[in-house]
């Protein structure tokens, strides 16, 4: 009953904001709304406090980068977990909603007990931490208590969403310990919890772009869909070694974007998509529908609940938000996909003759381009070409220029972009083809995109660019690189690579791809792992498939995340894929029914190839070099990505995925899943455990595994 209480409560501080915000009309400039208002305090809902934004102000409508959760006295960053009170800006109706969700605050301070809510941006803070660190992170849940109804202290099926307001952390591709205040996804936290986290930083794990989010199973959706993510930077300060003309230690690639004198990391964005669901009430809601909320998931976990609900993807917690950047300064946009619900096929392209165009003829005239009918505009409009140095957090060995970026949940990409004009530019969301995208149907049939009015989208605006005039001239991304090089005085020999586009300097894992490896992994059994769904008479079965079988459909049902099973590999009635400490081993990936992102904890794997079968023959779509001009969608996703390492992948329906992966140190439980959060929550994830050294291979499971 208690969470009634809440959602009452949650009712009035709503209606409050609704009226007060929007007051009816709808605002003649999209990016500055009439008269936003604070909400009442939830605590006291007759009683609201003074408004403290009647009018917006640059910090509602600029993407900038998340502030950066500061270190306490003690040495750690105190994470609060609470409902955050803020906007949307909503395209459709050109006015702004209002949201309470549950979110991590980007400062303790903004945390006010008797409120029992922040206003705060809808975007958890940025967290660094260097090589050889420990990054100590206090996690403080003041979310309100749960009911039994809703989070019972046991389960009979683990695999339905509940505990919504109960979390935990996920460093997502930290090469860490998954054991103990590390990154434990079994770990679950109670409202009013407290916990103090411990990531022992390894001096050599790879500097690059990470990410933390909610991860406890039932509520890892609704909480991430609700905005609880944000950024996790490792900073390095390697410099790579060079003996007789030859690379003999590498290093990491934030040498050359460090300002020396300063201390300090120069022109860095950092671009964190999110998909932030929250109810939407129409004429066909009974009066009980309260809006700007997310207290349950129902009718969200289907793949249509995205496009059905005319959300829009955010940047930094900024729908339609203004970018600004200085004319050809090379900027190192770290971008992280922390969405749960639609694939991102990010292109930015140049409006033409807009120099003097204001925010609303901005967002006007980009806006004309996004429907299918307009797509022979669109392709006309001059595409800025982005300079891809990493994915995942680790550098590749090659930058990889393109125009098309595609970004399935969990990815990361880190890229070099400069804009040569002062005209306005269109950040666009590019739709592909239905299976390269999460949310293809499951059935056969046409799929139904977002849609605009009468028209399906070909491309959805989410942000636009402010190009600040200046004096630099422009410049190639590889005559950046080595100018860079130079300045950090580094030989002649990176120079030079860097101006080929050889980022082999600055790789972070040596390859698995080679003769040696060969040798090593030819008498092992091969890893098997299919993203499996079944239907039956209790609905739709998420789980993992862990043997081959040579037939289509296979007839062996999916594990669901909990499931009883007696088999080899059973660990106390469940399975467990167990593997072995200091071992190499190559894995195959599948999907029997539709495309999933396939994400595995502790140890990034390589990928060897990706086959796709083309008139009976397997061909490898991995093995093709991204090419700017190529405006064929077709497997687009996949290239380059042949020897690049990755901890996130997306496995079409019929395609087979070779990885190998190496469990170089860290044993102890973690696991495999589904990036498509519900999925994970209702059953497609699987135990791992790496043992045979001091973690014994028949340890007993995780004890809050089960709840």
């Amino acid at each position: 009953m208690l969470q009634i209480a809440i959602i009452g409560v949650i009712a009035a501080v709503i209606a409050v904001l609704i009226s007060s915000w929007n007051g009816g009309k709808n605002p003649s400039n999209p990016s500055h709304p009439s008269n936003p208002s604070n909400p009442s305090n939830p605590s006291h809902p007759s009683n609201p406090p003074k408004p403290s934004h009647p009018v917006p102000t640059a910090s509602d409508t600029v993407i900038s980068n998340p502030p950066l959760l500061q270190k306490n006295t003690k040495g750690k960053h105190e994470l609060i977990v609470a409902y955050k009170l803020n906007k949307l800006y909503n395209p459709n109706t050109k006015l702004w909603d209002p949201v309470f969700l549950r979110g991590y605050l980007t400062k303790p301070s903004l945390f006010d007990k008797k409120k029992a809510y922040a206003e705060d941006i809808l975007v958890g803070p940025q967290i660094r931490v260097k090589q050889g660190e420990t990054l100590q992170i206090n996690l403080n849940n003041q979310l309100p208590a749960e009911s039994k109804e809703t989070c019972p202290d046991k389960m009979d099926n683990v695999n339905e969403l509940h505990c919504f307001s109960t979390t935990n952390i996920h460093t997502h591709g930290f090469w860490v310990s998954p054991q103990g205040n590390s990154d434990n996804v079994f770990l679950k936290f109670k409202p009013q919890e407290k916990f103090d986290y411990q990531f022992k930083m390894e001096p050599n794990h790879p500097a690059g772009t990470y990410w933390y989010h909610a991860h406890l199973h039932g509520s890892t959706a609704i909480q991430v869909s609700s905005g609880m993510a944000g950024a996790l930077i490792v900073e390095g300060s390697r410099v790579p070694k060079v003996k007789n003309g030859k690379i003999t230690e590498t290093g990491d690639m934030d040498i050359l974007w460090k300002d020396k004198a300063k201390n300090s990391y120069q022109n860095e964005k950092i671009v964190l998509f999110q998909q932030i669901q929250y109810k939407k009430c129409t004429e066909l809601d009974d009066d009980k529908c309260i809006p700007g909320i997310l207290e349950d998931y129902v009718g969200l976990a289907n793949p249509g609940s995205w496009g059905a609900g005319l959300y829009y993807t955010s940047i930094n917690g900024k729908v339609l938000g203004e970018m600004k950047v200085e004319q050809n300064q090379f900027n190192r946009w770290r971008m992280i996909h922390g969405g749960v619900r639609d694939t991102i096929g990010l292109m930015i392209k140049e409006l033409p003759d807009s120099k003097k165009y204001t925010a609303e003829q901005t967002i006007k005239a980009c806006s004309e381009y996004q429907t299918t009918d307009k797509k022979a505009e669109f392709d006309k409009l001059k595409s800025l070409t982005v300079n891809t140095i990493a994915q995942d957090g680790l550098t590749m060995n090659q930058v990889q220029t393109r125009t098309l970026s595609v970004f399935q949940p969990g990815y990361r990409h880190d890229a070099m972009v400069a804009f040569p004009t002062t005209n306005k530019y269109c950040i666009f969301d590019t739709k592909l083809n239905v299976d390269d995208q999460i949310n293809a149907p499951l059935s056969t049939g046409q799929t139904t995109p977002q849609l605009a009015p009468g028209n399906p989208l070909n491309a959805q605006l989410i942000g636009w660019v402010n190009v600040n005039a200046s004096k630099l001239k422009q410049q190639t991304a590889a005559q950046y690189l080595k100018d860079q090089a130079q300045k950090m005085g580094l030989s002649k020999e990176i120079q030079t690579q860097l101006s080929q586009h050889n980022l082999s300097a600055f790789t972070d894992h040596a390859s698995l791809m080679t003769a040696e490896v060969d040798k090593l992994i030819e008498n092992r059994p091969q890893q098997f792992s299919a993203l499996s769904l079944s239907f039956g008479a209790g609905g739709i079965k998420f789980g993992f498939r862990h043997i081959k079988e040579d037939v289509s459909p296979p007839t062996i049902p999916p594990i669901s995340f909990g499931d009883f099973f007696d088999g080899e590999g059973a660990v106390e009635g469940e399975y467990v894929r167990q593997l072995q400490i200091g071992k190499i081993d190559e894995w195959e990936l599948t999907s029997d029914l539709a495309g999933h992102p396939f994400h595995i904890h502790v140890n990034p794997f390589q990928i060897v190839k990706i086959l796709k079968t083309v008139d009976d023959k397997e061909i490898d779509v991995s093995d093709t070099a991204p090419d700017p001009n190529d405006n064929n969608l077709d497997d687009v996703q996949y290239r380059g990505l042949k020897g690049q390492f990755k901890d996130t992948i997306f496995v079409k329906q019929g395609y087979r995925v070779i990885v190998r992966s190496h469990y170089k140190k860290f044993e102890g439980d973690f696991v495999q899943h589904c990036h498509i959060l519900d999925h994970e929550d209702q059953g497609m994830m699987e135990t791992v455990r790496v043992c045979g050294g001091k973690f014994p291979c028949n340890s007993p499971l995780p004890t809050s595994s089960h709840h």
